[in-house]
């Protein structure tokens, strides 16, 4: 894999036998997945994008041992400084790593996030020049970049695979904490609610409880009540996209800072009935966190748990709301 912590002027891919006979841009986006078809479809048009030294059309077939090779030029801010955004590590294996995610935090390089995601700070932290020490992170499961908590990386194949197998599996215990509008009056609840893309969504990625979705269930519990927000404990059982936040959302009780679902991207002190000037900004991103994680060792096969507390931001808040 590309050493992402470097800046990136051209890719190169060698065509495999599996992919021969695929058309370019399908095959590109096979393996430049921080890059959307469109886009990359784009810089074929473009001309930045060559097989085997040629200029090329989106729809030209590769054959294998067919060498494509792209041109990256001033994609993202190339100024940006891996080694300011944390890297907080909970627990470390040879095998993996657990990390504490901070909130703002993009996973993988997308859009005008090519130096500045986690991958980068992770390759900065681990990949080196000499094979004998070069160390390729691999994230195993994913948090959307308002989301802070536990997150897993493997740092070798094999377990990749393993971990990946687990939360396929569905193996794998996950918690989450998050702060909602309102009071939530039962203290513990269930949601079972398929979930599917938005027929009538805003964009591509926004979900929602619908008839023809996939099944899916979130426990809740009640942690703490506030005057106008709640402190809530989630349990997934599945791993829908979104689902913690389309589930509280189809409840009415919409996490805090979550403007895709129901709430206001910020959140401020006249909003939630807290002192001072109404208009102080209390909260600036979805109150969700990845409180634990309980997996599979990948090489014992034993049953371990991982706890991140409370980022601060949120940490703050509820001490806030509690006074």
């Amino acid at each position: 894999m590309k050493d992402l912590s470097k800046p990136i002027e051209r890719i190169e891919h060698t065509v495999t036998a599996s992919e021969s006979g695929g058309r370019l841009d399908h095959v590109l986006a096979d393996w430049v997945t921080w890059r959307s078809r469109a886009d990359l479809q784009k810089r074929v048009k473009a001309g930045t994008v060559v097989v085997n030294g040629k200029p090329a059309k989106p729809r030209t077939k590769v054959f294998d041992g067919d060498l494509i090779t792209v041109f990256v030029e001033n994609d993202g801010d190339v100024s940006v400084d891996v080694n300011q955004i944390p890297l907080n590590i909970l627990h470390e294996e040879e095998t993996f790593v657990v990390l504490d995610k901070p909130s703002g935090v993009v996973m993988h390089p997308v859009g005008k996030h090519v130096y500045d995601t986690l991958m980068n700070v992770l390759h900065a932290h681990y990949r080196r020049d000499d094979p004998a020490f070069d160390v390729t992170p691999m994230v195993v499961h994913r948090l959307d970049q308002d989301t802070s908590g536990v997150l897993l990386v493997a740092k070798q194949e094999e377990a990749r695979k393993r971990l990946g197998a687990a939360f396929e599996g569905r193996e794998v215990s996950k918690e989450y904490l998050a702060i909602v509008h309102g009071r939530v009056e039962k203290d513990a609840f269930s949601v079972n609610e398929s979930i599917g893309l938005d027929p009538r969504g805003l964009n591509k990625t926004m979900m929602a409880c619908i008839p023809t979705g996939r099944s899916s269930l979130t426990d809740f519990k009640v942690e703490k009540r506030f005057a106008n927000a709640t402190l809530v404990r989630c349990f997934p059982k599945t791993g829908r996209q979104h689902q913690i936040r389309v589930h509280l959302a189809h409840v009415g009780h919409p996490i805090l800072g979550d403007s895709q679902y129901g709430s206001k991207s910020e959140i401020t002190a006249g909003d939630l009935g807290l002192g001072g000037d109404p208009d102080r900004v209390v909260l600036d991103r979805q109150a969700l966190h990845a409180s634990r994680l309980v997996v599979p060792h990948p090489v014992t096969g034993e049953q371990v748990g991982f706890d991140a507390p409370l980022a601060p931001d949120l940490a703050t808040l509820c001490a806030e709301l509690d006074a």
